[in-house]
């Protein structure tokens, strides 16, 4: 049994290569941007907020469950 949780456990692990995939390198990063687009269609000319996080640090996370 205790070889059996073991294993389970050691199944969910990511492995070195995984985790080197996913590390933030600080020279790497940058604050999401925030900025508006006007919606010139509608009437009063609303905004739409659009919020641009290409050098976000869990853009790596979301493309690692994204290969899954």
């Amino acid at each position: 049994m205790a070889v059996h949780i073991l294993d389970h456990l050691l199944a969910k692990w990511i492995t070195q290569k995984q985790y080197e995939q996913l590390t933030v390198k600080p020279n790497e990063v940058e604050l999401a941007h925030f900025y508006y687009l006007p919606k010139a269609h509608k009437a009063g000319t609303p905004l739409r907020p659009i919020i641009s996080g290409l050098k976000h640090p869990t853009v790596k996370i979301s493309k690692f469950l994204d290969e899954l």
